[in-house]
């Protein structure tokens, strides 16, 4: 999983430097999802 979330913060900085701010956003709350997944996989 830890691979998927910086895969994504690569595209949504891509995205974000492309002025691509709607996708930037929507790979931002992507990333935030599954970091609450991971969180809650190890509690």
């Amino acid at each position: 999983m830890d691979q998927l979330i910086e895969r994504l913060e690569v595209e949504m900085k891509a995205a974000a430097k492309e002025l691509a701010f709607e996708r930037a956003a929507e790979l931002r709350n992507q990333v935030r999802s599954l970091r609450l997944q991971a969180l809650n996989a190890k509690s």
